[in-house]
């Protein structure tokens, strides 16, 4: 009996270990702005999920569906997960290079896949990369740095310090951009 209950907890240990999200985090206000390449505050104005491809330049969606046709379970991956894809107004801007008052923002659907949950008409501080995460799963290993991700869209998750709004860290934030400037 000792025995089936270690076994249990073994696998459950694993199967947590191998499907739940990990972050290497936390990391300061200060080091998450020197590695974050836009931070903004700003109001949810849409929420969707849209296929995985979407999120993807349109003339590589070919290139990765081709290198992925020997591996049936990859494809099947690619061709049928979701993305939260999340519109916001910005409200301010902390850190970045986009001039508009809009921004899309993309994340994994559930917490399990590091993903972050945005409710519409709330307001955040977020944190966004220009990577995503999924190059690693769809090219080889020495082309992960290739660009897959449209122009102009960012993506996030719940390792990075992406937050409802909070006015501690919009101040801290504020000095941080005004160092900078």
């Amino acid at each position: 009996m000792k025995f089936l209950i270690m076994l249990v907890i073994l696998i459950i240990g694993v199967a947590g270990h191998v499907y739940a999200c990990k972050c290497g985090g936390p990391w300061s206000v200060a080091e998450e702005f020197e590695d974050t390449e836009l931070i903004f505050y700003g109001k949810v104005i849409s929420k969707e999920l849209v296929p995985l491809a979407q999120t993807l330049k349109q003339d590589k969606v070919s290139d990765v569906i081709e290198r992925l046709k020997g591996d049936n379970q990859k494809l099947q991956f690619f061709e049928s997960y979701d993305i939260f894809e999340i519109k916001f107004i910005i409200i301010e801007k902390y850190k970045g290079t986009i001039d508009q008052d809009t921004v899309t923002i993309y994340t994994a659907p559930k917490a399990a896949s590091c993903g972050y949950k945005f409710d519409k008409d709330k307001i955040y501080i977020v944190y966004g990369s220009k990577k995503s995460d999924i190059g690693f799963m769809f090219l080889p290993d020495g082309d992960t740095n290739q660009n897959l991700e449209k122009e102009n869209t960012f993506w996030t998750d719940h390792c990075t310090r992406t937050t409802k709004y909070n006015r501690l860290e919009a101040a801290e934030l504020r000095k941080l951009k005004m160092k900078g400037d």
